[in-house]
């Protein structure tokens, strides 16, 4: 069996620890090294280091997680890809394109492995609603309409997610998520961004929206707030087609729910996902319908769910784990090209800072 991948992470807070639960579970990984400026977070079992430079010059990690806040990442990615290490960023790749773009001339400077972390892809979930859309089941795709409710608690008044000077703001650190997974719906580029935000009070704004027009034709909006009680804490992606809808429940994917008309090869798609499809679909009579500009062949009324069995984080977990298998064959496989790249991290990155100096020019 080939030596396990070592992995040192580089920040290690909350979410450093679960990262390193999910990624100890692999067969071809684990993690060697933790380094975080506070010595009390000391793991065990593992090295540790509070010293950046320290954790570089660890011969046994070969891999570089960045689990910092993102005002951090370009300086520790381009340190780590110039030491010799393979890297996954946590999003967003940097706080601007122009950071961004350095790094990816370091990674081509160095040869190394480098993606960011945008987990979605890796989703189950995700995978099946983008084989949908591929195949046309219910039409072409038209609209994208993001509903993000997320709680207040793990970013209470004073956390350094409210500073835009360092986390970049709503858009940045946690909208990019979204921006990457629309593009990749729409598998088209952002042509057009719009955008307002709302403060809770001065320097803490928690409600902003975002409308996007790609070069396809295809509109995304986007709304995000961070003030929600955890219970009440809901995200829903809303995708309308030619001949129906379908409703991507979670931020971490569980569920999509299809409504809409498809003909005889649409059915037989969504049957192809076996267990996990929950098939409601009425027989319809032949017929050709025109919607846009296209004519359609429709057989059956869909109302159909498809649903994951597992957890939440089990789920999350698992994504992970797929995401570090992708970069290590990445790695044995220089031929092999990453579902996420570092120019669709830097598309990302594009239109969440459109979108954020559209709301402050400054």
């Amino acid at each position: 069996m080939p030596q396990k991948k070592g992995i040192g992470i580089v920040g290690y807070g909350g979410f450093g620890e679960f990262i390193h639960r999910a990624w100890d579970q692999m067969d071809n990984a684990h993690v060697v090294a933790v380094c975080d400026a506070d010595s009390s977070r000391n793991p065990g079992g593992v090295s540790f280091y509070t010293s950046v430079v320290d954790i570089l010059a660890d011969r046994e990690v070969e891999i570089v997680s960045i689990a910092t806040p993102p005002s951090t990442h370009k300086d520790i990615a381009i340190q780590a890809l110039r030491a010799g290490k393979h890297v996954l960023v946590e999003k967003p790749l940097a706080l601007s394109v122009r950071d961004g773009e350095l790094i990816r001339d370091v990674q081509r400077e160095t040869g190394r492995v480098a993606t960011v972390n945008f987990v979605l892809r890796y989703n189950r979930i995700v995978e099946i609603l983008r084989e949908i859309i591929k195949a046309e089941v219910l039409g072409k795709l038209r609209r994208m309409d993001l509903r993000n409710y997320a709680m207040q608690d793990t970013v209470p008044e004073g956390h350094w997610f409210w500073d835009r000077r360092v986390s970049g703001g709503i858009f940045l650190e946690h909208g990019v998520h979204f921006f990457d997974l629309a593009s990749w719906m729409a598998s088209a580029k952002a042509s057009k961004v719009f955008s307002l935000g709302v403060e809770r009070k001065p320097g803490m704004e928690d409600r902003v929206f975002a409308a996007v027009e790609y070069a396809n034709g295809v509109v995304g909006t986007f709304w995000h707030s961070f003030s929600r009680p955890r219970e009440l804490e809901t995200t829903t992606f809303h995708f309308a087609f030619d001949l129906g809808e379908i409703d991507m429940i979670g931020w971490i994917p569980l569920e999509l729910r299809i409504w809409g008309w498809t003909d005889n090869k649409g059915l037989e798609k969504i049957k192809s996902f076996g267990d996990q499809v929950e098939l409601h679909a009425e027989p319809m009579e032949h017929r050709i319908v025109r919607s846009s500009e296209f004519d359609y062949e429709v057989d059956w009324l869909l109302d159909t769910a498809i649903t994951l069995p597992d957890s939440k984080l089990d789920v999350y977990a698992a994504n992970l784990r797929a995401i570090m298998a992708d970069l290590i064959r990445a790695i044995d496989d220089p031929s092999h090209v990453m579902r996420v790249t570092l120019d669709d991290a830097l598309e990302a990155v594009r239109i969440a800072e459109e979108a954020t100096r559209f709301v402050h020019p400054a």
